[in-house]
């Protein structure tokens, strides 16, 4: 077996291992220096493990190899993408220490170089690098189990050991390090109550958790693909019966230095309750602890000044569209990706906008030829699509610099994502009105399952050089295009008097923004 310690609380750790000590006995001590002192520990291992696991106590997490655990191995010098599955067989008599391999496949050979990593995945082709090891930090439901079978990233790089009774017999050794670090959070909750999900985020809006990467099997670096501001683990319902009880959940992370973190949680009937707790930086092999008490989160804030509504979903939402002045206000409309609206643009070299009385330049209208991010026709889209189906590595979720939300109301601010959208839609009670407030204004009153509520006017649409459709239609871009090739659409809210849904309008086509904050 295998095992690494994180440690947790501050505390003296002398460890060093050997598989070189012998037994000795009165007869066979020598006085004299002392060569080697070996501390070696044996943790407590479940006769039924058959995957790699993960044990916590008060001082550390222990990491122990099990039976039929498996790892990828990687020829580095001569150098060869093709990996091999090497499955661990646990020796008798070891500690949780050491693994061995089944010896199946091609044989390691001595004075070859190679890296190895964990969890296996048999997912790679035989054009995946060693230094290129796909991470993925998503699944994760804050048990150590889960972490141990598939987060607990891993890697190692051969080094060789002579036999102290045969210089031309060595030993490959593969010294794993881990590549995450990991965090226990333990939350007291001030009520009885079925609990949701937990999430994590950083309170200044800044993007510091990794959520997928790739990693170099012989060096650990790690190169981040999609860093998020915060983090959700799912809890599948886990109940508190009396008040003032703690939930202790675990994650597995990428070294970060987190900001200022607000942490969430989430009951079964859309309560929530928060608390703050101070930055710290995570290092790779290490363990930390955060200790919290929730209290009931209001249900409305300011943020950069602009109001939000918690409706007990996973974001809090705007109470007014972006560039309104208030909450019946229809605010400015954006082509999808552009952050000016109708009469905001400056591009005095387009002879598609046009010079007026007050020194800027105006958008004639909303249409292909107008659009920041095609060449004059939806056949040439330069940004914000796919080139096939089936390609998933193109960008297709709005960046913070293209968001109009973001852009006009700061960092703290967003368009929603299209799970979001759909989170409000299908979760959310929504009515029908007209003149809300007395003001001749129709739309929906959106009103969450905690009861509170916001109005989203049906403030139509901006094609060509004219607004259609106000007071019949209200329609609010998401942060996604159609994930399909060329990718010209983008989904949005779709809503009338009628009926209301998740669909797809053009890019080019002016919309009302509705912005969402954690």
């Amino acid at each position: 077996m295998k095992k690494s310690i994180f440690t947790i609380l501050p505390m003296a750790l002398l460890a060093s291992c050997s598989s070189e000590l012998m037994e000795t006995t009165d007869n066979n001590i020598n006085s004299g220096d002392v060569e080697k002192i070996s501390i070696v520990s044996h943790p407590f291992v479940f006769d039924d493990d058959t995957r790699t696991s993960l044990t916590a106590t008060e001082k550390s997490i222990i990491f122990a190899w099990a039976d039929y655990d498996a790892m990828g191995v990687f020829p580095v010098a001569p150098y060869t993408n093709s990996q091999m599955k090497r499955e661990l067989s646990v020796p008798a008599g070891t500690d949780a220490h050491y693994a061995t391999f089944d010896g199946a496949g091609w044989e390691l050979k001595s004075g070859n170089t190679y890296a190895a990593y964990v969890p296996y995945n048999g997912n790679l082709t035989s054009s995946t690098p060693y230094s290129a090891i796909p991470i993925d930090m998503t699944h994760q439901n804050g048990t150590l189990y889960t972490i141990g079978l598939a987060c607990d990233y891993m890697y190692a790089l051969s080094s060789y050991k002579n036999h102290s009774n045969n210089s031309s017999v060595s030993d490959i050794v593969f010294d794993f390090k881990h590549a995450v670090s990991l965090l226990q959070l333990k939350i007291t909750v001030p009520v009885s109550a079925n609990w949701t999900n937990v999430t994590l985020t950083n309170d200044a809006g800044d993007k510091v958790w990794v959520m997928s990467a790739t990693m170099n099997a012989a060096t650990g670096e790690v190169t981040p693909k999609n860093v998020a501001s915060r983090i959700s683990i799912p809890l599948y319902n886990v109940s508190t019966t009396d008040k003032n009880k703690t939930i202790t959940l675990y994650w597995a992370v990428l070294p970060t230095t987190t900001g200022k973190l607000k942490i969430s949680a989430l009951t079964s009937d859309y309560k929530r309750y928060t608390s703050t707790v101070d930055s710290r930086t995570f290092v790779a092999g290490k363990a930390y602890r955060y200790e919290t008490t929730l209290s009931e989160a209001p249900a409305s804030g300011v943020k950069n000044d602009y109001e939000w509504v918690d409706l007990g979903l996973s974001v809090m939402w705007a109470s007014r569209n972006v560039g309104s002045a208030d909450v019946t206000d229809f605010g400015k409309y954006y082509a999808w990706g552009e952050t000016k609206a109708y009469g905001e643009e400056d591009l005095s070299n387009n002879t598609n906008y046009q010079y007026n009385s007050q020194s800027s330049y105006v958008k004639k209208y909303y249409d292909w030829r107008t659009y920041k991010w095609c060449n004059g026709s939806y056949s040439k889209i330069t940004k914000y699509y796919r080139t096939s189906d089936y390609n998933n590595d193109e960008i297709i979720n709005i960046e913070a610099e293209d968001d109009a939300a973001t852009q006009n109301w700061g960092m703290l601010w967003r368009m929603p994502t299209k799970k979001e959208i759909e989170e409000l839609l299908h979760i959310c009670k929504w009515k029908w009105i007209n003149s809300y407030n007395n003001v001749n204004v129709n739309g929906f009153i959106v009103t969450g399952p905690n009861e509170n509520s916001i109005f989203l006017p049906a403030a139509g649409y901006c094609k060509e050089f004219q607004v259609e459709r106000t007071l019949l239609e209200g329609l609010y871009w998401s942060s996604s295009v159609e994930a399909y090739w060329g990718s010209t659409e983008a989904f949005l809210i779709e809503t009338n008097s009628m009926s209301l849904g998740c669909g797809s309008i053009e890019r080019y086509i002016g919309l009302p923004v509705r912005a969402v904050c954690e």
